[in-house]
Order: structure tokens, then sequence, then C-alpha cells
């Protein structure tokens, strides 16, 4: 919710995002609409899953709005479309969950029935093509390009998740195996330099809008 924002909603599949005036009159206003929704649709609000986030209000503006709507205040980052949402600067533990998403991957491979080209091939095809869609809307932290890089370079060379055992050491400079395989590498994606690729492509796509389309 906003003091200066109209009315204005974001619809998808599974949510929808609601923004407008924050104050009382507006929240009393969005409740009456979605009594009126649930009346004309026949469909229920998952009240339970909705929450209210205010941007920049005053605190007893907060309270009463959460009063009129009563749902649970929260705060950001969002998770919306897949997407940390925030009007700050994203802390760290935002990425926790698509290094988590990872892991998960990492545990369920059988890496002993794998030699080092079956692993390259996994890191390629699934590792590299995870991080495709936060990396083309956010530029990812140093630190979190660094626990990711360490994680991939760990499971192409032992097998392992954390690369701390003496056996998941580099055979290879990181940087010649994330170079293409014409040139001697192994075709690994560097994820700083695709990070930049994926951004630099909506730059591109601002300015040469029919090209795009």
């Amino acid at each position: 919710m906003a003091r200066s924002t109209p009315f204005s909603s974001s619809t998808n599949a599974s949510r929808t995002l609601i923004v407008l005036k924050g104050d009382p009159i507006g929240a009393a206003k969005l409740r009456e609409v979605l009594h009126h929704f649930t009346a004309v649709t026949g469909l229920s609000i998952n009240y339970d899953k909705s929450t209210l986030v205010p941007i920049h209000m005053e605190e007893q503006l907060v309270s009463d709005c959460v009063g009129i709507l009563g749902r649970t205040r929260d705060g950001f980052p969002q998770p919306y479309l897949g997407l940390p949402l925030s009007i700050n600067k994203l802390p760290l533990s935002a990425f926790t969950p698509y290094i988590q998403k990872t892991d998960k991957y990492l545990c369920c491979w059988q890496t002993n029935l794998l030699n080092t080209m079956g692993r390259a091939v996994l890191v390629n095809s699934v590792l590299d093509s995870l991080l495709v869609y936060l990396m083309s809307s956010l530029q990812l932290p140093p630190s979190i390009i660094h626990q990711l890089d360490r994680k991939r370079r760990a499971f192409l060379w032992s097998g392992e998740k954390t690369g701390a055992s003496p056996q998941s050491r580099c055979l290879v400079a990181w940087t010649n195996v994330c170079c293409p395989k014409e040139s001697g590498g192994l075709g690994i994606k560097d994820f700083g330099t695709q990070n930049i690729c994926l951004l630099l492509k909506l730059i591109h796509r601002l300015h040469c809008t029919q090209a795009s389309a």
C-alpha cells in the first residue's frame, strides 16, 4: 500500500497484487470490492495467504488499515512471479531459496554413477539454467555467484556439494573451464558474464522495440 499510488492490480494464475492509496478509505473500498467479487463469482479468497505490505506509511495509518482489512502485516522482500520484490536493496538472505534450489538438484543425483564428463553435462544442461529467469531481472551479488560457483566446481570435480574435501580441488582453473568447448573449455557458463548479458538484453529491447517484437 502506498499513500500516493492510485489503485491498480496485477493478476496471474496463482496470486493477485493490488496497489492502492494507504488510508482507511482505500482499505474500506478494497474490502468492499473483495466482498462483492466473492458474492458475484462464488470464488473464495484465501485470506490466510493474504498480507498487507505498507510502503512509506505512518504507523497509525498502517494500524488503521490492518484493522479494517483484518490481514496480517508483512514486509519486504515479497516473492512475486518467482522474484523477490522489494523497494530497498535486497539482502543476501533473499537469494537463499535459489541456492537451496541448486542443493535440491545436487542431492537427487547419483553422483557415484557419473564420471567427470557426465557431471559436466548436468552442470551445463541443468545447473546453468536454473537462474536464467532471476538473472534476466536482477544483478546477483558477487558473494552469491561465489557460492554457486563453489557448488558447481565441487560437483564437477568430485560429485560433492560444498567442496570441503581434498578430492573436490579444481584440476583446471575455473576460468578455463568456463571457456567455450571450441577454446578448450567445457562450455560451463560464467554466471557473472551471463548475468550482465541478460540484463543488457533488456536495455536492447527498450531501444529496439520493433526488432524484439
